[in-house]
């Protein structure tokens, strides 16, 4: 395994720990030069086979979000996202998609500000991005105030779905009108419950995770998190009554490959503390199966004919699953957390599951904290979208396997 860093900015950060987690606002957060300039994640990437180009989209404060990123020479070039962003618009959470039709990129914009900014703060923006005039088209506004932590693509009807936050909406887009319907809430007061990325099958449903409402009792039921998917013809919804598999479910498809030495579970440390089978990731392999990893490092394989959904195999120790990507066969992901970073490879005509478990750039001695989504080439070459470094500014990070 050859695994290399690639640095965009690279800050030293100091004082997450002693003085800012659970501390600062995000006003103070953003007024700090050094974590306002620094603090960069690479939360979206794509490799776009038009171009050959790596597409990075960031959380960055200064709203500077969006890079191309050449893997022949490795050098960054920014794509001059702030002669369109404002104040609010600072990250590209989740996701860069390449439309196979004009080959033009979609994405949307997502916040950090609190919730007395909300009156000042338009809504997330969605965008188009063209490579070749390297001009960008502004599709809307779907829901004003709120922003956009995921958009899903139906590229033969013309539709992006996306799923709003802090209040979780799904909404449908037309492409060529506008046109935006907010088709349903998928939340409660009490779970963050849409998945980190939704996906369309080939039959055009939009496939997602939603809260059971339970609003006439105070414990929560046996499957608090489901699964549902909506079709654009009538309007279908189908909400069936279960989720995504959990650790303790004990009849799986592969064995679980082992843990890294001394990884221990660090679930407690998200916002998700339960294993309820909250949805990390997402990734449909084109025909039949969905794959979705979940906050506790589970990897399902859901099957869009039936819903049914089986448990493949506990992959990421420490938990957190929030990369995957599906090439020729063979499925990539990516997760862990404190360091306990994992790469795991599947080729999904077998029951093997691979796991890689030192990420580490020989020649800088260090390895990404967090991984938050992964893509690969035609050559199978993994880019690594690092985030939430509290020590240094997040690299995008290549890994070859072989």
């Amino acid at each position: 395994m050859r695994i290399r860093a690639h640095k965009l900015r690279d800050y030293r950060l100091e004082g997450w720990n002693e003085k800012i987690a659970g501390r600062w606002s995000y006003a103070r957060l953003a007024a700090d030069p050094q974590w306002r300039d620094g603090w960069i994640s690479f939360d979206s990437v794509t490799w776009n086979p038009h171009d050959g180009l790596v597409y990075c989209g960031l959380n960055s404060i200064d709203g500077d979000l969006l890079y191309a990123f050449s893997p022949a020479d490795g050098k960054f070039e920014c794509l001059d996202t702030r002669r369109w962003t404002d104040e609010f618009d600072v990250k590209i959470h989740r996701t860069l998609l390449v439309n196979p039709r004009d080959r033009k990129l979609y994405f949307a914009t997502s916040l950090l500000h609190d919730v007395e900014r909300q009156r000042e703060a338009k809504g997330g923006k969605v965008v188009r991005y063209d490579p070749v005039s390297r001009s960008y088209d502004m599709l809307g506004v779907p829901l004003p105030r709120l922003y956009i932590q995921s958009i899903a693509a139906d590229w033969t009807r013309g539709f992006l779905y996306g799923f709003t936050y802090p209040a979780e909406f799904v909404f449908r887009l037309d492409i060529a009108s506008g046109a935006v319907e907010n088709l349903a809430y998928v939340g409660n007061a009490i779970f963050f419950a849409q998945p980190h990325n939704g996906v369309v099958d080939r039959e055009g449903w939009l496939w997602g995770t939603c809260a059971e409402t339970r609003a006439w009792d105070e414990i929560t039921g046996p499957v608090p998190i489901r699964l549902f998917k909506y079709h654009p013809d009538g309007g279908r919804f189908v909400w069936f009554e279960h989720g995504l598999s959990r650790r303790t479910d004990a009849r799986q498809l592969a064995p679980d490959p082992p843990a890294p030495e001394g990884a221990a579970g660090a679930l407690a440390q998200t916002r998700h503390k339960d294993d309820y089978g909250f949805c990390d990731s997402m990734v449909y392999d084109g025909e039949r199966y969905i794959y979705a990893g979940t906050t506790a490092g589970v990897l399902a394989r859901i099957d869009t004919a039936s819903g049914a959904v089986d448990k493949v195999a506990r992959v990421m120790a420490t938990g957190r699953f929030p990369a995957l990507a599906f090439r020729d066969g063979v499925l990539y992901g990516g997760g862990g957390m404190n360091g306990w970073t994992q790469l795991m490879r599947w080729d999904t005509r077998t029951d093997r599951i691979e796991t890689f478990n030192d990420l580490t750039d020989p020649e800088i001695g260090d390895k990404p904290a967090r991984i938050h989504e992964i893509a690969v080439d035609s050559r199978h070459t993994l880019y690594l979208g690092e985030n939430d470094n509290h020590a240094r500014s997040s690299y995008l990070w290549t890994a070859r396997l072989d």
